[in-house]
């Protein structure tokens, strides 16, 4: 059996799950003592959760048949009752000492993280070191959580490598929390700590609907803490967005989805006017807030999110196109910018809001125009909407005979008007009714159906 609750929140998985649970809400469904791991059934701010951790006290945290089945059955009532998932992780793999059948075993837990991705929130705690077949069922998860002090994940440990490539590692330069929320992008929310990273667990729980036939909880509307900031009406001087974001938001309070990762663009779960919404916002203080792979694949996993779990869309725009060069192509720029435009094709409203600059063809993939079934576009007052800027266009135009300068070109070609006479864009407004106008289109959209039947929509792409 699991010992109770150690003062050092690190060493005890019962610790964790009470950090976690509302109090005395946890009930054992299997406990063994010579099992590594421990499932059962909470109560988070009075929702149900299904929840298992790892007992890095019982052999090492290796994971046998008994546990793996244990997980599974938990997957499965999981499903039944229509509830999340939360993993509390912290083992090195499946269990060496009975050959294949704790991998085989494990290979339902596996199977379960697949078929449930999107279905019900699955979110893997990365407390401590995880690695082989638990790191993979953490990665598959929808959400996967990472504190600065223990959490690592990676498929095979440095002692196995230095045997088998005679290469000298560590354990975070393999899979640490740098590793993962800078380079790979695996980690979704990096905390500080263990109990800061429970801490968010239970935040993002709250947030999230029980299933994705349920809708996100409406929480009481908050006024914004910030204020709605002077925009710099020159494209080229960069601009702190979520300074906006702190305008729109209520209590201008949000989590920051893959913040260290694809950083040209912010991901944000946050409520305007008491409603959940998923926020993409373009970061021009990095390349100008030009999409590259990396930003482009993070949108593309975040939306997918939103569109399973019914959190409708807002997307700030600020956008030059995306990143040009020969290393973006040869990374795959035209792959990643293809899954973006798939991901924004949604069943939940899509709400744009053209801030300043919005050019290229990540500008119509960040837009969502009506003739892209998207449901409205704002642009603010003296925003740009055009093929491209005046930068690019200027000698193409003047190849042509036509000569302009920057004044003319907006004039002719920029004027968010212009959009707003084609149908492009519905409306456009001053910059201090945004929040206002967004919320009146959120009440608005509140009725837009949603899926009722418990059944898969798509997978969350890794």
């Amino acid at each position: 059996m699991v010992k109770k609750k150690s003062r050092r929140l690190g060493l005890n998985p019962l610790g964790w799950i009470e950090e976690f649970s509302d109090k005395e809400s946890f009930e054992i469904i299997f406990d063994k003592d010579n099992v590594s791991v421990i499932t059962g059934i909470a109560k988070v701010r009075g929702s149900l959760v299904a929840l298992y951790a790892h007992k890095p006290s019982v052999n090492q945290g290796f994971v046998c048949s008994l546990g793996a089945q244990a997980i599974s059955d938990l997957m499965d009532m999981a499903q039944e009752k229509k509830v999340p998932i939360v993993a509390f992780m912290a083992s090195p793999g499946v269990s060496v000492d009975e050959g294949v059948s704790s991998g085989d075993l494990y290979s339902k837990v596996i199977t379960r993280n697949i078929k449930l991705s999107g279905v019900v929130p699955q979110v893997s705690v990365v407390i401590g070191t995880t690695m082989g077949a638990p790191a993979y069922s953490a990665t598959l998860s929808d959400f996967v959580l990472f504190n600065k002090a223990r959490s690592t994940l990676m498929v095979t440990g440095p002692s196995v490598i230095e045997k088998v490539l005679g290469q000298k590692t560590t354990i975070r330069e393999l899979g640490g929390s740098e590793v993962h929320s800078e380079k790979t992008g695996i980690a979704d929310f990096v905390d500080r700590d263990i109990l800061t990273q429970i801490k968010r667990a239970r935040s993002l729980i709250t947030f999230l609907p029980s299933s994705n036939v349920d809708s996100p909880k409406i929480r009481y509307p908050m006024t914004p803490n910030g204020e709605v900031p002077i925009i710099p009406k020159d494209p080229k001087v960069p601009f702190n967005i979520l300074e906006l974001v702190d305008g729109i938001v209520d209590n201008s309070e949000y989590m920051s989805f893959k913040h260290g990762f694809g950083t040209s663009i912010y991901c944000l779960f946050t409520y305007v006017g008491g409603r959940p919404v998923g926020v993409l916002a373009n970061n021009s203080f990095d390349s100008a807030g030009a999409l590259n792979c990396d930003s482009a694949s993070k949108s593309s996993r975040f939306l997918k999110l939103c569109d399973s779990y019914n959190i409708p869309i807002l997307t700030l725009i600020d956008v030059p196109g995306f990143m040009p060069g020969q290393e973006q192509e040869h990374s795959g720029l035209l792959k990643f910018g293809a899954q973006l435009c798939q991901s924004m094709q949604t069943n939940v409203p899509r709400i744009s809001v053209v801030v300043r600059k919005c050019y290229g063809a990540a500008a119509f993939i960040l837009m969502q125009t009506k003739n892209q079934g998207g449901d409205v576009v704002m642009a603010l007052e003296n925003s740009r909407v055009a093929i491209m800027g005046y930068d690019g266009a200027q000698s193409m135009l003047h190849d042509r005979g036509i000569d302009v300068n920057e004044e003319s070109y907006f004039e002719k070609y920029e004027r968010p008007e212009i959009s707003l006479e084609k149908g492009i864009v519905d409306e456009v407004i001053d910059s201090h009714k945004v929040r206002d106008r967004i919320i009146d289109h959120l009440s608005v959209l509140k009725n837009k159906k949603i899926y009722t039947e418990l059944k898969q929509k798509h997978l969350i792409i890794p």
